[in-house]
C-alpha cells in the first residue's frame, strides 16, 4: 500500500506529464504509463492512464479502452485507491458483454475479483473470479488463463481452503511447464505457493525449495514487482527460519540475497519504498544475529527514506525497531522515545494498514500489537526503579494508557470501524477509584504477567512469573471444563488461574476493603468468567461483585440516574432459520414486562427489524431487553442475533440503538440473554466484550456461553428483581450467581457463570 495522493504532486510534475504527451500516439503514451508503473511510479503511471482513457472511443476500439482501464484499475490498486479502481472499471462490463471478447473478459473479472478481496467482500471476490474462470476456460491465451487461476488461487486462500489454493496454483503452473514466456507469473505463483505452504505448517519441507523460488525471481528483469516479490520472499524465509528449531544457514543467505538484490533494484530506480524496505528487513535480520550497531545504521536509512517518501506504514516498523535496539543495548530513555514516536505514528495509520491485503489473518498480531505492548513493558520497569510516588503513579497511568489504546486498537480492528471509538463523548480518566471498588488489568507478556490495580488510593503493579504461553494453555483447559458438569474437572484449573491472577492482590483488596472488582481482560483471559475462580474454598463471586469492561476509556461508569426505567422487551420462542425453539423465553419475558412495568413486548412474529426500529423511533427507552438466539463469531459478519425473518448483526444493532443517540440519555442496559460465543475463539470473547461499544449503550449483561433457557430465565427474572431494589447491576447479577451457587440444581459453574456484566458496573 503506497500512501501518496494525487494532491500533493506539485504542478511542476503535472505540466511536465502534459508537456510530454505532446506529439505522442495513444500507443506510446500507454508504454509511458507501463514504464512508470514498472519502476513502480503509480502515480504518474495512473494520471498518464487517465488523461488517455478520457480521450479515448470505447465504441470505436473496445478492446484497446479495457486494456487502458485495467492498467489504470491495476495502478490505482497499487495506491490503495481500491474503490477508485472499481470505479474505474465499471463502465467496462457493458461493453465487453456486448463484444464477447473472453481474453479481456476474464481478466476484467479476475480484476475487479482481486479489487473486491482487497476490500475484505470476500462473496463478492468469489463470484467474479469464478466468472473470470468461465471466461478464461473458454479462451485459447494461457497467459490469461494463468492469471485467472493464480487470482483465484490467492481468493481460495484467503478463505483458509489451502487445499483448493493449491490446486489453482499447480495447474496454472503446469500449463507454464518449460515456457519461458510466462516466467514472471511463474515467479508469482511459485511465491504464492511459498507462503501457501507457510500457513500450511509445511516448514521443513520449504526450507528445501526457496533456492528455487528465488532464482525464478532473481532471473525476471528488474522492476518495482520484481524488487517487491523479493522483499515478499526474504519475509517469508524469516518466519519460516523462526519457526523452525534451528536456523537454517540456507534460508538465511537466501533472506540476505533478496534483500540485497531488492536494495540494488531499489537504488537503481531511485524508488524510496523499495530501498526503505530492504534496509529496515535487513536491520531487523541483524537484529536477529544481535548485530545491533549494523541494525541501528541500517535502521535509521530505513527511516530517512521512509520520511522522503512519506510512507508512516513503513515509518513507524523502522521506529519500532529502533526501539527495540535501542532496548537491547539497555538505553531505556531511548527506547521509550522511539517506542512513543513508533505508536505516534502508528495511531492515525493503523486501519489503513488492513486495506489492500488480501487476508487480514494475524496481521494485528504480529504488526500492531506488540508495539503497545513492549512499551508498555517498559514503562512499567521504569515505573518499579522509580523511589518517587508521584513520578510512580504517573508512570504507572502512562503504561495503563498505552495498554488503553491497544485494547480501542482491537476492538476497531475486530468490528473493523475506525470510527467505533469516536462517539464517546468523553473519554473516562480514572486514576483513582470509588471506595470499595477496583479494577484489575492483568497483561499477559511472554515471561510474566503483570496485574496493574486501579484503588481508591491511586495505582499499584503485580508482578507473577508466569508467561503468556503457560495462561492461555490454560485458560482454554478451563473453559472446556466449565462447560462440561460431570466430576468437577475445572477445578485444579480455577485454582491455579486463581493463584496467578488474584491471590497476589488479595492483601491490598483486603485492606482497601474492596468488594467489586472490575476487570478488563487480556487475551485468552477474555475467554472465560472471573468470577468463577476458585481459591479452594469460595468461588470469587462468593467473595466479590464482578463486572468486565474492554477498557477504561471505553466504559462510561456512574449510577443510574432514575428509578423508573422504560424497557422495550423482545424475544423468540419458537424455531426459526435452522435454530432450535426457547420454550422459556415466553415466561421469561411476560415475568420482565410485570417486574418492570413495561407497556410493548416483541415476541415471535412480531419480533422484526422493523418493529424494533419503529419502538426506537417513536419513544425513548433505558433498557432493551432481547431473549433469543445470539452468536458472537470470530468476526463481525459471524456474529448476529436471530430475529423472526431476518438476522441482527452488529452493524445493525448500532443503527438501531443509535437511532436515539441524539437523545438527552444513552440506552442505560442492553440485555442479550441465550448469546453464545464461539468455544476458545479469542476473537469471539474479544467482539463480546466489546457489544456495550459497538451498540452505543453503558452495559450490557451477555452470556460468554449458551445456558439451558429455564436457568437462564431465572437468572435473568432475578437480575431485574435485584436491579429494582436500587443497588449497582454488578451487586444485582452477583446475588443472582450466588442464589443459583446456593441450589444444588444450578450450583455448577456451567449453569450460572456465563453472565457478564459488561461496561459500565454501577
Amino acid at each position: 500500500m503506497i500512501r501518496k495522493h494525487f494532491l500533493s504532486l506539485s504542478f511542476f510534475i503535472v505540466f511536465s506529464l502534459f508537456q510530454s504527451a505532446a506529439g505522442q500516439t495513444t500507443d506510446q503514451r500507454i508504454e509511458e504509463g507501463k514504464e512508470f508503473f514498472r519502476k513502480g511510479d503509480f502515480i504518474h503511471a495512473a494520471m498518464i492512464w487517465e488523461e488517455v482513457s478520457a480521450h479515448s472511443d470505447p465504441e470505436k476500439d473496445t478492446g484497446l479502452y479495457a486494456d487502458i482501464l485495467l492498467n489504470l484499475a491495476n495502478a490505482y490498486q497499487m495506491l490503495g485507491h481500491h474503490r477508485k479502481a472499481v470505479s474505474a472499471l465499471e463502465s467496462l462490463l457493458p461493453l465487453l458483454e456486448k463484444g464477447k471478447d473472453r481474453d479481456r473478459e476474464a481478466l476484467f473479472f479476475s480484476t475487479l475479483g482481486d479489487i473486491h478481496l482487497s476490500l475484505g467482500n470476500s462473496d463478492q471476490a468469489a463470484e467474479y473470479f469464478l466468472k473470470g474462470l468461465e471466461s478464461a476456460r473458454q479462451t485459447n491465451t494461457p497467459r490469461v488463463l494463468i492469471t485467472v487461476l493464480n487470482n483465484l488461487g490467492n481468493g481460495v486462500a484467503a478463505e483458509q481452503n489451502y487445499v483448493g489454493a493449491m490446486t489453482f496454483y499447480e495447474e496454472a503452473i503446469d500449463l507454464i511447464g518449460d515456457s519461458k514466456e510466462n516466467i514472471d507469473l511463474k515467479s508469482k505463483i511459485l511465491l504464492n505457493l511459498v507462503r501457501l505452504e507457510f500457513q500450511m505448517e509445511k516448514y521443513q519441507e520449504l526450507a528445501g525449495v526457496t533456492d528455487t523460488v528465488l532464482t525464478e525471481i532473481e532471473a525476471l528483469p528488474d522492476s518495482f514487482q520484481k524488487a517487491s516479490d523479493l522483499i515478499t520472499l526474504s519475509r517469508l524465509l524469516h518466519k519460516i527460519g523462526k519457526n523452525l528449531a534451528r536456523s537454517d544457514e540456507g534460508l538465511i543467505r537466501n533472506e540476505y540475497q533478496a534483500l540485497k538484490s531488492a536494495e540494488q533494484i531499489g537504488i537503481s530506480l531511485q524508488n524510496s519504498r523499495i530501498i526503505s524496505s530492504a534496509c529496515g528487513y535487513m536491520a531487523q535480520l541483524y537484529e536477529a544475529e544481535n548485530r545491533n550497531a549494523e541494525a541501528l545504521e541500517l535502521t535509521r536509512r530505513a527511516v530517512f527514506f521512509a520520511q522522503q517518501g512519506e510512507m508512516p506504514e513503513l515509518l513507524y516498523l523502522w521506529q519500532w525497531e529502533s526501539g527495540r535496539l535501542f532496548k537491547a543495548a539497555g538505553d531505556t530513555e531511548n527506547a521509550v522515545k522511539a517506542y512513543n514516536t513508533a505508536i505516534s505514528t502508528l495511531n492515525p495509520i493503523r486501519q489503513e494498514l488492513f486495506r489492500g491485503f488480501r487476508s487480514r489473518q494475524d496481521t494485528f498480531n504480529e504488526a500492531v500489537k506488540p508495539v503497545y505492548l513492549e512499551l508498555t513493558d517498559l514503562l512499567l520497569k521504569q515505573a518499579e526503579t522509580l523511589k518517587d510516588e508521584t513520578g510512580r503513579q504517573k508512570m504507572l497511568l502512562n503504561a495503563r494508557d498505552t495498554m488503553e489504546i491497544l485494547k480501542t486498537a482491537e476492538l476497531e480492528d475486530f468490528f473493523e470501524d475506525e470510527c467505533l471509538t469516536s462517539v464517546q463523548t468523553q473519554k473516562t480518566v480514572l486514576d483513582r477509584t470509588p471506595p470499595n471498588t477496583a479494577v484489575l488489568y492483568p497483561i499477559l507478556f511472554t515471561d510474566h504477567i503483570i496485574l496493574l490495580l486501579t484503588l481508591p488510593d491511586g495505582m499499584k503493579q503485580i508482578s507473577v512469573p508466569v508467561g503468556s504461553e503457560q495462561v492461555s494453555s490454560t485458560v482454554a483447559r478451563y473453559r472446556e471444563r466449565l462447560q462440561t458438569r460431570p466430576l468437577n474437572l475445572f477445578l485444579e484449573d480455577s485454582q491455579a488461574i486463581y493463584d496467578w491472577v488474584i491471590r497476589p492482590a488479595e492483601a491490598i483488596f483486603a485492606e482497601q476493603k474492596i468488594d467489586t472488582l472490575i476487570v478488563a481482560p487480556d487475551g485468552a483471559l477474555r475467554l472465560i468468567p472471573f468470577s468463577t475462580l476458585h481459591d479452594g474454598s469460595r468461588f470469587l463471586i462468593e467473595k466479590y461483585a464482578v463486572g468486565t469492561i474492554p477498557a477504561i476509556q471505553l466504559t462510561d461508569p456512574g449510577p443510574m440516574n432514575k428509578k423508573n426505567f422504560t424497557i422495550l422487551i423482545g424475544g423468540l420462542s419458537e424455531a426459526r432459520q435452522g435454530f432450535p425453539p426457547l420454550p422459556s423465553v415466553t415466561a421469561e419475558l411476560e415475568d420482565i414486562r410485570e417486574i418492570m412495568n413495561s407497556k410493548v413486548l416483541l415476541e415471535n412474529k412480531d419480533y422484526t427489524l422493523d418493529n424494533l426500529t419503529r419502538e426506537f423511533k417513536n419513544n425513548e427507552y433505558d433498557f432493551l431487553h432481547i431473549a433469543t438466539h445470539g452468536i458472537f463469531g470470530g468476526t463481525p459478519k459471524e456474529s448476529f442475533l436471530l430475529a423472526y425473518n431476518d438476522r441482527l448483526t452488529m452493524d445493525r444493532l448500532e443503527e438501531l440503538v443509535g437511532i436515539g443517540k441524539f437523545r438527552e440519555n444513552k440506552v442505560e442496559l442492553l440485555t442479550l440473554s441465550a448469546c453464545q460465543t464461539a468455544l476458545g475463539n479469542e476473537k469471539a470473547a474479544l467482539g463480546l466484550a466489546g457489544v456495550a461499544v459497538k451498540a452505543g449503550v453503558r452495559s450490557a449483561i451477555a452470556t460468554l456461553w449458551f445456558v439451558d433457557d429455564e436457568a437462564t430465565s431465572l437468572a435473568i427474572r432475578e437480575f431485574y428483581r435485584q436491579l429494582n431494589t436500587g443497588i449497582s447491576k454488578v451487586k444485582a447479577m452477583q446475588n443472582v450467581q450466588k442464589k443459583l451457587i446456593s441450589q444444588r440444581r444450578y450450583q455448577h459453574p456451567l449453569y450460572w457463570a456465563p453472565f457478564l456484566v459488561i461496561g459500565n458496573w454501577m
